[in-house]
Order: structure tokens, then C-alpha cells, then sequence
């Protein structure tokens, strides 16, 4: 009986640690980001200045960004938890660190062109 119980106990420890993984949701998507008007709305979408270029009279014309790609997903989280019932726990020992690889952070990179106030955008370019 207590051989059972240390098992369970076990088991429940380990029970969520992956599903809070996969439910996690991080980073932007391109589509978002396109949808910015302003230099100030990128940042608040995460965009991190790589380089910037500007002109003869200091002000913003073109900047390199890094953006941190989309993470998470709630139907990997469901699969996640109905998978730890299903082994009563074990699962957690393949899926955490599957979440772990598959949360990495990637990024891509855009080019953003500016307008004459150094802020306005003017395009924004996905660089491959």
C-alpha cells in the first residue's frame, strides 16, 4: 500500500509541468507586426532594434528589428494533460522535455522604412 501511494505521489508531482509549458503563449506574429502603424507599437509588440539608420538631420529613416516568433498552443496543452491522466503522470518524463525544445525562442528579423517624423511607418519588410 504505501509502495502504491509514493507512486501516486509521485505521479501528481510531476502531473502539469509540460501542459503549462505548451499553454504558455510568447512572441508575435508576422501579421501583427504588420499591422503597425507606429515605431512605438513594435516595441510594445516585443520588437528589439538590431540597427538603425538615420538622416542628416538625426532623425529615424530605417531600422533592422529582431522579433521573437509565436509560441504556445492550447490544443497541445489538452493533449498535454489528457496524456498525463492517461499514464498517470509518466508522460511528463517525454513531454517536458519536448516542450523545452519546442518553446525555444526563434526569431525573425524585419526592415522597417520610416516616414520624414522618424516614427510613422512607412513599410515593414520580412528579412529572409
Amino acid at each position: 500500500m504505501l509502495k502504491k501511494l509514493s507512486i501516486l505521489f509521485c505521479a501528481l508531482l510531476l502531473n502539469g509541468c509540460s501542459v503549462f509549458m505548451a499553454a504558455r503563449e510568447q512572441g508575435t506574429s508576422v501579421e501583427d507586426i504588420t499591422q503597425c502603424k507606429t515605431r512605438v507599437c513594435l516595441l510594445n509588440k516585443g520588437a528589439v532594434t538590431v540597427s538603425q539608420k538615420t538622416n542628416k538631420q538625426d532623425v529615424l529613416t530605417e531600422e533592422l528589428m529582431q522579433v521573437q516568433m509565436p509560441t504556445g498552443s492550447s490544443a497541445r496543452a489538452v493533449m498535454h494533460g489528457a496524456l498525463d491522466v492517461a499514464t498517470l503522470g509518466l508522460w511528463e518524463v517525454a513531454g517536458t522535455p519536448m516542450e523545452g525544445v519546442l518553446n525555444k525562442q526563434d526569431k525573425y528579423a524585419i526592415k522597417v522604412r520610416y516616414e520624414a517624423d522618424g516614427e510613422t511607418i512607412k513599410s515593414v519588410q520580412l528579412v529572409r
